[in-house]
This record gives C-alpha cells, sequence and structure tokens, in this order.
C-alpha cells in the first residue's frame, strides 16, 4: 500500500464531506454578511480602481511592463485580466469610473468578487483535506475550517478588495500536495505562487527539509527544480520583452522605506507619543515623526524621522537572522514531517509579516490558510491569536488608517501596536520550542525473595521524577 493510499484512508469521507458542506455555508454567509455592510466609497476606495486599468490594458493587447508600468508580480495578472473580460464580467468594463462607480465599474467588481469567492472556496476544500491527512481529530478540524471559512468577515473589506486570496489558495494547494507526498507537485505550485505575490518562495527550504526527511535528496532536489522551473516559466516571456519592468516589479515588492503599518514603525509611533506625555514632566521632547507617500501603481506610506533608518535595518537583519534559525530547526528536527511542514510554514509567514518593513492589512490573508493547520494547543492558540488580530485590522482598516496616515495620531496608533502585537503573540506561539520530555528509568526491581513469591512477565517500569 502507498504512502498516499495510507493518507486517503485516515480520511473519512462522509465527515470529510460534511465539515466542507458546514464550512461552505459559513463561508457563504460571511461574504454575504460583508457584501451587505461595504459602502460604495469602500469599493471606489480599494485598489479594483487600479486593478480594472491593467485588465484592459492586457485586453487591448498591450505587454505589461513594456507598454505600461506594473508594480506586481506577472502571477497575479489572472485576478486582474479575468475580471475585466467580457465573457466573466458579462459586458464591457474599458470605460470604468469609480467616483460615482458606473456600470462598467459595477460589472469588475462583480467579477472580481465572484473571482474571490471562488479562491476561498478552495482555501476552505484545501485547508479540510489537509486536516484530514494530518488526522485532527473533528472538534480542531471543526474550529479550524470554521476560522477560515469566517475569514471574509473577520478581515472585512481587505479580503474582498484585494488578490492576496489568490497567492493564499496557491499556497494552500502547495501544502496540501506536500502533505499527500506530491513533493514535486507541490515546489511548481509555490514556484507559481512566488511568481504571484513572491512571499511564497520562503516556504520553499521548508518543503526542501520536509521532502528530504521523507523520501530523500533525490526527492528534494526535484521539489526545488520544479519549484524554480515553474517560477522561470511565468517570468520568462516578461523578462524577454520587458526585462527593465519586470525587475523593477520585483524591487518594488522589496518596499522603499518602512511603512507606517509595519511593527517597527508602530512601536517607534507609539513611543514618540510616550515620549510627548513625559515631556510634561520636564523631559526633553522628542524628534517629530513624519510620513511622506512614496508612489508605486499604489500609495505607501512610509515613515520618516530620527531613529527610521536604523530601526528598519535593525528589523531587516533579525528578519534573515529568524527566517534562517527557522529553515535549519525544520531540517534538523526529529518530529513528524506532516507537522513541522505545516508549523514551520505557517512560523516563517507570521515572522515575515513580524520584521517586514511593509505590513499592509491584506497580508493577514497569506496565514489564513497556514494557522488553522496547527495542531494542538500551539495550533489552536495561534489561531485565536491570528482571529483577533483580522478583528483588529477590520475595525483599524479604512478608518483609523486615514487618521493615522493624515497625523499618526494616539487612538490610531495604539490600535495599531495591539494588532501588531497580536500578531507578535502568533509568531511566538508557533515558533516556541517543544517542551523536552524527559526520559524514562526503570523502577527498582523487586525480587522474588523480597516479594515472597514468584512473578511472571516484564518487570514495569515508569517514567523518571
Amino acid at each position: 500500500m502507498s504512502a498516499t493510499t495510507r493518507i486517503l484512508l485516515w480520511i473519512s469521507p462522509k465527515t470529510l464531506t460534511a465539515f466542507v458542506a458546514g464550512a461552505l455555508v459559513v463561508m457563504a454567509t460571511a461574504f454575504v454578511v460583508e457584501l451587505a455592510v461595504r459602502s460604495p466609497s469602500e469599493i471606489a476606495g480599494s485598489d479594483l480602481r487600479v486593478y480594472q486599468p491593467y485588465g484592459s490594458a492586457v485586453a487591448k493587447r498591450q505587454m505589461p511592463y513594456r507598454d505600461f508600468a506594473l508594480e506586481y508580480p506577472p502571477g497575479a495578472l489572472p485576478m486582474f485580466i479575468g475580471p475585466g473580460t467580457y465573457l466573466v464580467a458579462r459586458g464591457s468594463t474599458d470605460e470604468a469610473t469609480w467616483t460615482p462607480m458606473n456600470a462598467d465599474a459595477n460589472r469588475y467588481y462583480r467579477a472580481f468578487t465572484g473571482l474571490v469567492v471562488a479562491n476561498t472556496v478552495a482555501i476552505v476544500v484545501l485547508t479540510a483535506l489537509s486536516l484530514g491527512a494530518l488526522s485532527r481529530p473533528p472538534r480542531r478540524t471543526g474550529f479550524a475550517v470554521a476560522v477560515v471559512a469566517l475569514s471574509p468577515l473577520l478581515l472585512g473589506d481587505v479580503f474582498i478588495g484585494r488578490f492576496d486570496v489568490w497567492p493564499a489558495a496557491l499556497t494552500a494547494l502547495a501544502l496540501t500536495l506536500a502533505l499527500f507526498r506530491r513533493h514535486a507537485l507541490s515546489g511548481a505550485v509555490l514556484g507559481i505562487g512566488a511568481a504571484t505575490k513572491v512571499y511564497p518562495v520562503l516556504l520553499l527550504p521548508v518543503l526542501i527539509a520536509v521532502a528530504a526527511r521523507q523520501r530523500g535528496i533525490r526527492t528534494a532536489v526535484f521539489a526545488t527544480a520544479s519549484a524554480f522551473a515553474a517560477a522561470v516559466a511565468v517570468f520568462l516571456p516578461f523578462l524577454i520583452v520587458a526585462p527593465s519592468g519586470t525587475w523593477h516589479a520585483l524591487r518594488v515588492q522589496a518596499g522603499g522605506g518602512l511603512q507606517i503599518e509595519s511593527l517597527a514603525a508602530s512601536l517607534l509611533v507609539n513611543a514618540e507619543h510616550i515620549e510627548n506625555k513625559l515631556g510634561s514632566l520636564g523631559f526633553p521632547p522628542p524628534s517629530p515623526l513624519t510620513n511622506r507617500t512614496i508612489e508605486s501603481g499604489i500609495q505607501r506610506r512610509v515613515l520618516v524621522g530620527s531613529g527610521v533608518h536604523a530601526t528598519a535595518t535593525t528589523a531587516a537583519v533579525l528578519l534573515v537572522l529568524v527566517l534562517v534559525a527557522l529553515w535549519v530547526a525544520v531540517a534538523r528536527s526529529r518530529g513528524d514531517p506532516r507537522e513541522d511542514l505545516v508549523r514551520f510554514s505557517a512560523a516563517v509567514v507570521a515572522c515575515t509579516l513580524v520584521f517586514s518593513s511593509v505590513l499592509s492589512p491584506q497580508y493577514l490573508i497569506w496565514l489564513i490558510p497556514l494557522v488553522p493547520l496547527v495542531g494542538g494547543r500551539r495550533g489552536a492558540a495561534a489561531t485565536a491569536l491570528l482571529a483577533g488580530a483580522a478583528i483588529l485590522t477590520n475595525v483599524w482598516f479604512p478608518p483609523e488608517y486615514t487618521r493615522y496616515a493624515d497625523r499618526l495620531g494616539e487612538r490610531p496608533a495604539a490600535l495599531l501596536l495591539a494588532r501588531n502585537l497580536l500578531l507578535v503573540a502568533t509568531a511566538l506561539v508557533l515558533v516556541w520550542p517543544r517542551p523536552r520530555t524527559k526520559s524514562a528509568s526503570p523502577m527498582p526491581i523487586t525480587t522474588n525473595a523480597d516479594r515472597g513469591a514468584p512473578r511472571a512477565g516484564p518487570v514495569p517500569t515508569r517514567p523518571a521524577g
């Protein structure tokens, strides 16, 4: 019997179908509620106003990176082009205007929302399959798929108005394939994901380590090769036609300053507010912090002021050190490779969000297919913390973000820091080492003479201490 067959036997089709059906009902309800409370101004202020011109330009046979600037990797194009096609949108979207929204904009919005829903359905189904492969108990499985299904409502506007659900679905597929020991296919999907939003490439070392532990170095090499081949296949046509524009898109993804929403920025801003309060007690006032806008397709606000550059540099160094430590840890681990795959994948992405210089609210979508897969109390705690961070993100964006971006106000800064600290807590729960178990030692042996009677069978043992 093959390993895949044994894994499939762990899944009860009836139970799995029930979980998926229930989760999809919850997901549909979450979408209905979120769409019902979404105002036209929120739609007009979303990134759809940026995505739609990209899709229309490609429909007019313009080449991305050559004929028009595109800040995203080429793997993101299906989410931009699809809603602009006549078949998906059921009409033209070329003349879309967003303030106010006309018929073309409404068609693009509905078509884009449909793609978001389809990707979310895929994530729910793949999560259930992965939980089945991991032999999670029913209660834990129900909790995990419920959180995934509720994510559109937990995160709110950013879930529906961004394309990040597409790379998240690709990541979910890669993990499911890896859990079913299809490492080469998993690597290929990660490669496509990396060509969509870059961050899935950080999971490749985890996949390689797990593949090597489960099936040897040869399988790990195949997984690596398939990942690079898939990424190259997506990038190559654009690199040939417009190399400078394609590389520029990748440089934009690497950042361009310390974004005001990042953990490091929120710490600096809140520290300034504390120092301002101490100023009334005679302490010297701090150097003022401000923010400026950088243009790269979508506007990004970055922090400016004393200590910002040093803080960003420190965070970048810490990120590299933490990622390397996690990759080494999963390679050296002697635990269950399947459990290590999901735990370290979630930890890598969580730590990336914590230490990154850019932390846009939609980045929390990246964690949705990962954290709920982690088992035990660790997984339940991390999932609950992630849900709390998602709720605070929903409260904070967009209303508090506007106030924060204007004046770096105290109230929105405190709310942002609370959200970021929940992400820190999520990462800590995921990376915290397992407690070491004490080795067993035999009980003192009682002889027959001591007992006064013969005794059959092995000598019992008990744990030391």
